[in-house]
């Protein structure tokens, strides 16, 4: 029998853990179903940052669109790993609202990503697991 760890993280270490990661998966129902796209993103308060091309299915979403947002890590070694979920909407931002820091994820493809979206955290759910 299974005799792992299992622990539901509480808001704070959510979010810390949000901030630490760089690279998540963000889903939404776009023009084909269902679509899971991994992006660079950084957080800024309440908003997770992503930078997209223009005319990609990202860019072409509407504002508002109800999306989710992931991130995890998962050590095989040490058997243990972590998940964080965000549930909120897919929102315009201004690059002057953004604070410096926070402004520019490094995108991992290259070309020009001008254009700025954010998902808004509405929810925010995490949990960790280890094998014993």
């Amino acid at each position: 029998m299974f005799e792992g760890h299992f622990e539901v993280l509480d808001q704070d270490e959510c979010r810390t853990l949000l901030g630490e990661a760089h690279v998540g998966r963000l889903g939404f129902i776009g023009p084909d179903g269902i679509t899971v796209l991994p992006l660079a993103y950084t957080q800024d308060g309440n908003l997770v940052v992503v930078r997209t091309a223009a005319h990609t299915q990202l860019a072409e979403l509407p504002e508002g669109i109800d999306v989710a947002f992931e991130v995890d890590h998962v050590d095989q070694e040490a058997a243990n790993g972590w998940s964080v979920l965000v549930r909120g909407r897919l929102v315009d931002v201004s690059e002057e609202l953004l604070s410096p820091e926070f402004l520019t994820p490094l995108p991992y493809v290259p070309g020009d990503r001008d254009v700025v979206r954010a998902i808004s955290i509405d929810q925010v759910q995490g949990r960790a697991v280890s094998r014993p």
